[in-house]
């Protein structure tokens, strides 16, 4: 099967506006008549798990399987009624997580009185699931949404919609024939998540590693929508430095500093730093909101002043000093914002379409006191 989205649409001057003969004979209606089979197929195949008690914050859902050829698309649904009953097969499904293979992407939902809502497929990292290779699925429920981490990294989340899981009676796995499931609770989210790298101190950004380490840390450690821990922090008159390349698709970047290396529960963040390049992007510079979340959010700093172009290779700086924190990009600074709390950030989470080759802690040039960077712990 060829989906008609991939055909070449090449033409020369003569052919211009002419539709190429391989899209004249392609069989549209066979292709969506072999949809429906698979997906017929592929929903004959669940295993259903009914809730003992309801979900509450920091149910924890493990989910193992093994993707397979014949049965490309599978899902994970948890449902607001047993199976059988008015609210199973037909019935709402709180959450719908569908993995589309082929495709390669996967779609969140909802259906409420036998009705879909808009769908969502944005992810923070590239698409993780593969034929006959097992996955691990954890679905982690927070007060406002779910967490769901692929294999212990992150890969998602989505906001409670109506009806909420909180309403959720039984999990349903459809597609997957060696599905296996556990409900239980957790303390901290992804529970499969390796050991984050450490951010190492330097005294001037030109250093290199130490032998063996390759670009400041462990060779390879360094990707994309990452969580690091600062073992020094960033101390007064220092910058964290990042550098990497924005990604051809220019939608976001966010850098949050966190008093904890991890995704949950919710660290404090002691700044979040994010430029938005989808926020009318039709202006000359793209929106910097500078904030911090402390058990909740302040009062947002924005300012049109980043300048970002997709493909190049940046520098990202983020300066402490003793009245707050500044944000650099190739040494054009970005904003500033006041310390709004007395914590020593001890993690970097870096998010969206800059994918990073090497972070580091390093005195800041610019800033008058010490020069000699500060013995690590």
């Amino acid at each position: 099967m060829t989906c008609g989205n991939c055909f070449k649409m090449s033409c020369s001057d003569e052919s211009e506006g002419l539709i190429p003969k391989e899209y004249i004979d392609y069989d549209f209606a066979e292709d969506a008549l072999d949809f429906e089979v698979q997906l017929a197929e592929s929903l004959e195949v669940r295993f259903t798990q009914a809730l003992e008690e309801p979900l509450g914050i920091g149910s924890h859902i493990v989910c193992t399987g093994t993707p397979s050829a014949d049965l490309p698309w599978f899902s994970i649904n948890l449902c607001c009624g047993e199976e059988g009953s008015e609210g199973g097969e037909e019935g709402d499904v709180a959450v719908h997580f569908n993995v589309r293979v082929p495709q390669q992407y996967v779609v969140r939902n909802t259906r409420r009185r036998a009705r879909w809502g808009p769908e969502e497929t944005t992810a923070y990292r590239l698409f993780p699931f593969k034929v006959d290779r097992p996955f691990t699925l954890e679905i982690l429920v927070d007060e406002k949404e779910t967490l769901w981490a692929v294999d212990g990294a992150h890969y998602c989340s989505y906001a409670h919609r109506t009806p909420s899981v909180f309403a959720a009676r039984a999990v349903r796995v459809s597609g997957v024939r060696d599905a296996t499931l556990n409900v239980r609770k957790c303390d901290a989210y992804p529970m499969l998540a390796s050991p984050p790298p450490e951010v190492p101190l330097r005294s001037s950004v030109s250093e290199v590693g130490m032998a063996g380490e390759g670009a400041d840390g462990a060779e390879g450690a360094w990707r994309a929508n990452i969580i690091a821990t600062l073992p020094d922090g960033v101390p007064d008159g220092h910058q964290l430095v990042v550098e990497g390349r924005i990604r051809g698709l220019l939608h976001s970047i966010t850098l949050d500093l966190l008093d904890e290396a991890r995704e949950w529960p919710r660290p404090q963040l002691v700044l979040h730093a994010a430029v938005r390049a989808y926020d009318r992007p039709q202006l000359a510079a793209q929106l910097v909101v500078l904030n911090a979340w402390l058990g909740a959010w302040g009062t947002e700093r924005r300012q049109r002043t980043a300048r970002l172009v997709p493909g190049q290779v940046v520098t990202l700086r983020v300066m402490r000093t003793a009245e707050g924190w500044s944000l650099y990009c190739d040494d054009a600074l970005l904003g500033e914002m006041e310390a709004r709390a007395a914590l020593q950030p001890r993690a970097v989470r870096l998010r969206g379409d800059l994918t990073p080759t090497r972070l580091v802690v390093t005195p800041a040039p610019d800033v008058g006191g010490p020069t000699t960077p500060v013995t690590p712990t």
